[in-house]
C-alpha cells in the first residue's frame, strides 16, 4: 500500500542539487495541493495516479515526465463524513489576500457545499495558510506568472460558488422543472470566468438537443440540474489538473530520452463505507499491481524452476487473474459491460447493475445482494468490497455537453478558453458516438476504458523495467503515533503477498547463480585451475569443498545453480572472510606503501626546511651582526665626531678667547692718558701759548657782562624717519671697529675706513680736536 511520503523519501537527493531537480521538487507541493485530500485513514492521501519518469544523462538528472491517472473527480462536490475536498480549497481561503478574496467574493471553508459536508474542514498539525504560500513560491519556480495564478485562483473560487448554486422545483405542463434560486452566485462564477450568465444558467437548467433544422431546449429537474452543475465543477477542476501537470512536464521534461529511474504513487486498496466506481477502478488497478508482483515473485520463479529442470513442487498461491478477467475481459467484464451501456441512450445504473448479475451471477468472486439493493461484491485480493453502482453511467461516461463546451470557449479569461479548447476535440468522438446510428459498433471513450489502456501501457513500461515493490504498512487506522495494532499490520502483511513471498523464500531456492558466475564469485576460497570448465559438477565439487551440504541444500539445473538462503549466506560469509583478510593484506601493504612514499615526501620536505631554516637562521643572523656592527660604526663616528666637535669647540673658545684678550689689551691700551703724552703740533702748540699769554693779560680787565637776551628761533621739527638713522648704524657703518673705549696709547691709525693716502691726515686731524676739546675743558 504505497503512501504518499514515498516517493518524495525515495527520489530526495542527498546533495545540493542543480536547477531541474529543484524544479521537479517545487512541482511536489503544487501536485499535492491539488491532488491530495484528507480521508478517513490518511490525512494527506493521493486521490490520484502519479507516475514519475527521473531521466539521467552522465549521472545528473535532466529532466522527468508526470503521467497521472483517474483523478477522483467525484471529490469536487462530495465527501463523506470526516474527509474533506482537495487540500487547495482550504489553503486557498486560509492564504489569499484580504483584497483578493473580497474581489473573488469568498468567505470561510464552512460556508461552501463543496466543502463542508465532510464536518470538519482543519486537519490536526496542517498549516492551510503555510502551504498556500509555500505553493506560491512553488509556482514562481515553476514559472506560472500573474495572470496563470489569477486564472487559476479564479477557476477554484468559481467552482466553491458552483457548489453554492441552489435549486427549488416548480411545476409547468405536468412537469417539475428546476429554477435557480441563487442568482448571486451564478453572476459570481460568470464574473469570475468572464463567461454569459444567461448561458451559464442555461447550462445547469436546460438540455439541449441539437437536429438538422434546431436545437431543442428541454428544461431539466433538480436532480438532473444538480448533476449538470457538479459536471461543470468537476470538468473544471480536471481540467485545471491536466493543465497544471502539462505544464510542469514541459518545464522539466527532458531535451531527449536517457536512462530513467521510475517511481509510481498510486492509490492503496480501498474499502469504504460508500464504494463506488472510483473505488471499483482503484481497487482494479490494485488488483494489475498485484498480478504483476505474482507474476514476478512466484510465477516467474516457478518458471524459471521449469526451464532449469529442477525437481521442484509447484508453489500455490493466491492467483488474482480471475478476479482481473471479472472485471475486464471481454466481452462481459464488469467494466466492458458498463462502456457497452454508456452507448446506449436508455441505459440506466439498475439495467447495468442486472446484465452483471446475468453474466456472473455464477462466478464466486462476484456476489449480488440478498435484498434488491443497487451493488454487487466483489472478492479481491485483500478481501469482499461491496459497490455502490448509484451513478455509475454518468461517472463513467463523463461528457461535457455541446453548449457548455461552446459556453467556456467563448470566455475572455485566457486560461480558461484553452483548456476548453483542448477538450473540445476529445469530446467530440463521444458526441460522434451518442448520436451516430450505429451504436453498437461504436468503441467508447469513457473513462474506464481510457483507464485501463493507460494503466495496461503503465504495466508495460513496469515489465520492460527491473521492478522494486516498496511496500508500505500502517501500524493503525486511527492515525495515532506509536501506537501498532498487529492484527492490522498482518492483513496488510497477507494481501500484500509479503508472508507468501516469506514462504516461497524459505520453501524453495531464492538464490540462482549460472555456473561461471559461482565459480568465479568463489574461486578465492578454493585452489582451482584457470583452464577447468565451469559447469554443475565443478560447482558441487567447490561447494563440498568449501563446507558440509546436504543434498536438499541445492538443485544443479542445466545453467544454474540453485541454493537455499543460508547456505549462500554461508558462502557469502566465508567469501567475505576471505575477502575482509585479503582486503586487510592490501590494506597493509598499501598503508606501508603509503606510510613509506609519506616518509620519503616528509624526508625530502624536512631537509628542505631544515636547509630553509639555516639560511633563514644564517640570514637573520648576518642581518642582525650587519645591524650591530651599523649600530657600532655609528657609535664610533658619533665618538669620533664629538671629539673632532669638542676640539673644535675648544679651539674655537680659545681663539674667542684670545680675541677677546686681544681686543681687551686694545682697549686697555686707549684708556684715558696725561695729554701729555699725546704729541702736540707746532701751530697748537703756539696757540696754546698764546691764549696763555693772552689770559694773563686781561684777567683784571674783564668785567662781567650780562648775557643778551637771544630771540627763540622757531623751532625746528626733527624729519620722521631720523629714526631710521641711529649712530649705532653710523658707527656700524663707517668705523673699523664699532666698539672701542678710551684711548691709552697715541693713535696710529685713522678710526673710520679710509683709503690709505687719507690715513696720516685723518690721525693729525684726530689729535686737533682732540686737543682742542682738552683746552676748552681748561679755559675759564
Amino acid at each position: 500500500m504505497p503512501l504518499t511520503q514515498t516517493p518524495k523519501t525515495v527520489a530526495h537527493p542527498p546533495a545540493p542539487t542543480s536547477s531541474p531537480w529543484a524544479q521537479i521538487l517545487e512541482a511536489t507541493p503544487l501536485l499535492e495541493s491539488f491532488g491530495n485530500a484528507k480521508t478517513v485513514r490518511n490525512d494527506n492521501s493521493s486521490r490520484f495516479g502519479k507516475f514519475v519518469e527521473i531521466f539521467l544523462e552522465g549521472g545528473v538528472i535532466s529532466g522527468a515526465i508526470t503521467s497521472q491517472y483517474l483523478l477522483e473527480k467525484s471529490r469536487i462536490v462530495f465527501q463523506a463524513k470526516n474527509e474533506r475536498n482537495y487540500h487547495i480549497f482550504y489553503e486557498l481561503l486560509a492564504g489569499l489576500p484580504a483584497q483578493l478574496r473580497q474581489a473573488f467574493s469568498l468567505q470561510e471553508a464552512e460556508t461552501y457545499y463543496y466543502l463542508n459536508q465532510g464536518g470538519n474542514c482543519e486537519i490536526t498539525g496542517k498549516s492551510d495558510a503555510d502551504d498556500f504560500r509555500r505553493l506560491l513560491a512553488a509556482m514562481e519556480v515553476l514559472g506560472f506568472s500573474g495572470e496563470d495564478q489569477d486564472s487559476i485562483f479564479r477557476i477554484l473560487a468559481s467552482i466553491l460558488h458552483l457548489g453554492n448554486v441552489y435549486f427549488e422545483k416548480y411545476e409547468t405542463d405536468a412537469q417539475e422543472v428546476a429554477s435557480v434560486v441563487s442568482a448571486r452566485e451564478i453572476q459570481a462564477v460568470a464574473e469570475l470566468l468572464q463567461i454569459s450568465p444567461e448561458g451559464l444558467q442555461k447550462a445547469i437548467t436546460f438540455k439541449v438537443t441539437e437536429t438538422m433544422r434546431e436545437k431543442i431546449f428541454t428544461s431539466l429537474t433538480v436532480e438532473s440540474a444538480v448533476d449538470a452543475r457538479d459536471a461543470i465543477a468537476k470538468v473544471l477542476y480536471a481540467l485545471l489538473f491536466g493543465w497544471l501537470i502539462a505544464r510542469v512536464n514541459a518545464l522539466v521534461s527532458p531535451q531527449q530520452d536517457t536512462l530513467s529511474i521510475a517511481i509510481l504513487d498510486i492509490y492503496g486498496f480501498e474499502d469504504l463505507s460508500f464504494n463506488s466506481f472510483e473505488q471499483l477502478c482503484i481497487n482494479y488497478a490494485n488488483e494489475n499491481l498485484q498480478y504483476l508482483f505474482n507474476k514476478i515473485i512466484f510465477q516467474e520463479e516457478q518458471e524459471e524452476y521449469i526451464r532449469e529442470q529442477i525437481d521442484w513442487r509447484e508453489i500455490t498461491f493466491a492467483d488474482n487473474q480471475p478476479c482481473i478477467n471479472l472485471i475486464s475481459l471481454k466481452p462481459y467484464g464488469i467494466l466492458r459491460i458498463l462502456d457497452d451501456q454508456c452507448c446506449f441512450p436508455q441505459a440506466t445504473d439498475h439495467t447495468f447493475l442486472q446484465k452483471c448479475h446475468y453474466h456472473h451471477g455464477a462466478n464466486p468472486l462476484y456476489s449480488k445482494p440478498k435484498m434488491p439493493l443497487p451493488e454487487f461484491t466483489i472478492k479481491h485480493y485483500a478481501g469482499k468490497v461491496t459497490y455502490q453502482v448509484h451513478k455509475f453511467l454518468d461517472k463513467n461516461h463523463d461528457q461535457v455537453r455541446q453548449d457548455v463546451l461552446d459556453l467556456f470557449v467563448r470566455s475572455r479569461t485566457r486560461v480558461v478558453a484553452h483548456l476548453f479548447s483542448s477538450h473540445a476535440p476529445q469530446a467530440a468522438p463521444q458526441r460522434l458516438g451518442k448520436s451516430s446510428s450505429v451504436t453498437r459498433l461504436y468503441k467508447a471513450h469513457t473513462v474506464a476504458a481510457k483507464f485501463q489502456q493507460s494503466l495496461l501501457d503503465l504495466v508495460e513500461k513496469m515489465e520492460r523495467c527491473n521492478p522494486l515493490f516498496v511496500r508500505c504498512l500502517k501500524p493503525n487506522h486511527k492515525k495515532e503515533p506509536g501506537l501498532f495494532e498487529p492484527d492490522v499490520v498482518m492483513a496488510q502483511l497477507r494481501y500484500s503477498g509479503v508472508l507468501e513471498t516469506v514462504r516461497i523464500r524459505k520453501e524453495g531456492f531464492p538464490v540462482r547463480l549460472p555456473f561461471q558466475m559461482f565459480v568465479d564469485r568463489y574461486r578465492c576460497l578454493v585452489a582451482l585451475k584457470p583452464d577447468l570448465p565451469a559447469n554443475g559438477d565443478l560447482c558441487v565439487s567447490v561447494l563440498s569443498r568449501l563446507c558440509t551440504v546436504m543434498p536438499n541444500m541445492y538443485r544443479v539445473g542445466v545453467s544454474k545453480l540453485f541454493l537455499k538462503e543460508h547456505l549462500h549466506q554461508l558462502l557469502e560469509s566465508m567469501r567475505e572472510h576471505v575477502l575482509h583478510l585479503a582486503a586487510l593484506t592490501l590494506q597493509r601493504c598499501f598503508r606501508g606503501f603509503l606510510v613509506q612514499r609519506r616518509f620519503r615526501s616528509l624526508r625530502r620536505k624536512i631537509i628542505l626546511l631544515q636547509s630553509r631554516a639555516r639560511g633563514y637562521l644564517a640570514r637573520q643572523g648576518y642581518q642582525q651582526m650587519r645591524r650591530s656592527l651599523m649600530k657600532f660604526r655609528s657609535l664610533v663616528h658619533a665618538y669620533m665626531n664629538r671629539r673632532r666637535y669638542l676640539k673644535l669647540r675648544a679651539e674655537q673658545r680659545r681663539r674667542v678667547e684670545e680675541a677677546r684678550l686681544r681686543e681687551q689689551e686694545e682697549l686697555s691700551k686707549r684708556e684715558v692718558v696725561a695729554v701729555g703724552h699725546l704729541e702736540v703740533p707746532a701751530e697748537l702748540a703756539g696757540l696754546m701759548q698764546a691764549v696763555a699769554g693772552l689770559r694773563l693779560a686781561r684777567v683784571p680787565c674783564v668785567a662781567p657782562v650780562r648775557t643778551p637776551r637771544l630771540q627763540a628761533e622757531p623751532r625746528v621739527k626733527l624729519p620722521l624717519d631720523i629714526n631710521n638713522y641711529p649712530m649705532a648704524k653710523f658707527v656700524r657703518c663707517h668705523f673699523k671697529e664699532p666698539a672701542f673705549g678710551m684711548l691709552t696709547v697715541p693713535l696710529r691709525m685713522p678710526l673710520t675706513q679710509l683709503p690709505a693716502e687719507y690715513h696720516a691726515e685723518a690721525v693729525s686731524i684726530f689729535k686737533l680736536v682732540w686737543g682742542l676739546g682738552f683746552l676748552t675743558e681748561r679755559l675759564p
